[in-house]
């Protein structure tokens, strides 16, 4: 007779998160950090939390039988990090709290390897997905944060144009008195990076109504509107290598007359400018040759995409003016793939309105079928280029954009 022996029953290891194909150890760790700050984590804790998956092994993390874990006391954690253990204590509680580590200990707190007790990363691996989803949403708050606040300083240099003229012409009165007092509450530049979305976007619309107020003062005294001037794109005889470009205004200059043309290169690598200023008609704070494109022939030209965010300044306004144009052509980059640091670039080089012309005729090239442009940023970047080498012409891009108008017409 055979007495059968009994088999140990193998033991089911439980099946550990992994990190997603693709995503190492490294990368890991650059998205608990991009998602850090809206878990509630600072920036020590997090340094604290960069210490201790370092001591893990990279294999562990898609590995589905071990699950990622440091075995360091908090002594030797504080010592590496060169603070003491009671700053790791409340480091590793904060991370506790965010869900992104798990401390199994002895009971007398002791770690080691040997008995399996650590701190431990399973937990954050498996929260991968919703990590990527708020990096997503911070990111595009991010964005959105920085789109903002391009809109506020271009709402600043607006209307710090218009305050001149205003005074220049009619002197300190009380509607320009309060303009002015709300102007100077505005915060600095550097105080819009601390304001939360929502701040800076009930800022930004306050900005808004306080520039469309001003502009539409300022409106009120002209003896003509723009959109009366004629325009320079209908006049094909003009010397198609002038490059146009709108230098700041000297606010010691406002009201008199037109300085002289230039038709050398200027310093700082701009090109040759048309006008430096004319404070006699028109704004006074805008290059004589932007005036003098017209606000209903700049709309003509533009893609159906851009009239619609013109069409909203519109609105807004109850008209046109070329600032209506600028902030159109900021919210229309995000939609053409356009990196924000294109459009410094173009504003620092050729300033506000040369910029937004150059958006402006990227946007229609780009809605053109019979124009191949493979990137919209490159081809900003690329106009930026020409400027730098006295090459980029404006005027004959805008008259180019207004002869394929009217053919299709």
């Amino acid at each position: 007779m055979h007495v059968p022996q009994s088999l140990p029953i193998p033991r089911c290891e439980a099946v550990k998160p992994t990190l997603p194909r693709g995503m190492e150890r490294d990368g890991f760790v650059a998205l608990v950090d991009a998602v850090a700050r809206s878990l509630g984590i600072g920036a020590a804790a997090m340094m604290t939390f960069r210490t201790m998956i370092a001591s893990t092994r990279p294999s562990a993390f898609k590995c589905r039988i071990d699950e990622p874990c440091c075995y360091l006391s908090q002594n030797e954690i504080a010592h590496k990090r060169g603070v003491t253990a009671c700053r790791i204590r409340q480091h590793e509680a904060a991370l506790v709290r965010a869900g992104l580590i798990e401390k199994r200990t002895m009971a007398n707190g002791a770690r080691s390897g040997f008995s399996g007790c650590g701190v431990f990363f399973g937990a954050a691996i498996a929260r991968v997905d919703e990590f990527l989803s708020l990096r997503d949403e911070v990111e595009a708050d991010r964005r959105a944060h920085a789109r903002l606040r391009g809109q506020r300083s271009s709402h600043k240099r607006h209307l710090k144009g218009i305050l001149c003229e205003l005074v220049g012409r009619h002197g300190l009165t009380a509607e320009v008195e309060r303009i002015h007092q709300n102007f100077a509450g505005w915060p600095s530049g550097q105080a819009l990076h601390r304001m939360s979305l929502e701040e800076l976007q009930n800022h930004e619309a306050e900005a808004e109504a306080l520039t469309i107020s001003a502009s539409n003062l300022l409106h009120e005294t002209h003896d003509r509107p723009l959109e009366n001037e004629r325009s320079y794109i209908q006049d094909t005889t003009q010397d198609s290598n002038e490059v146009p470009c709108n230098d700041p205004v000297d606010k010691r200059s406002v009201g008199k007359p037109t300085r002289s043309i230039f038709s050398g290169p200027q310093p700082g690598g701009r090109g040759p400018c048309l006008e430096k200023h004319d404070g006699a008609a028109g704004e006074a704070h805008k290059s004589k040759f932007i005036q003098n494109l017209g606000c209903d022939r700049l709309y003509g030209l533009c893609s159906e995409e851009m009239k619609i965010w013109l069409d909203i300044e519109r609105h807004k306004r109850g008209r046109l003016d070329l600032h209506s144009f600028v902030i159109a052509a900021q919210k229309r980059l995000p939609e053409l793939g356009i990196h924000p640091s294109a459009w410094e670039e173009a504003v620092c080089l050729l300033d506000e309105d040369a910029a937004m012309l150059c958006v402006l005729i990227t946007d229609a090239k780009v809605a053109d079928p019979e124009v191949d442009i493979l990137s919209a940023g490159a081809y900003l970047r690329g106009m930026v280029r020409a400027q730098r080498t006295g090459s980029l012409n404006i005027m004959g891009s805008l008259i180019g954009l207004n002869e394929r108008s009217r053919r299709r017409r």
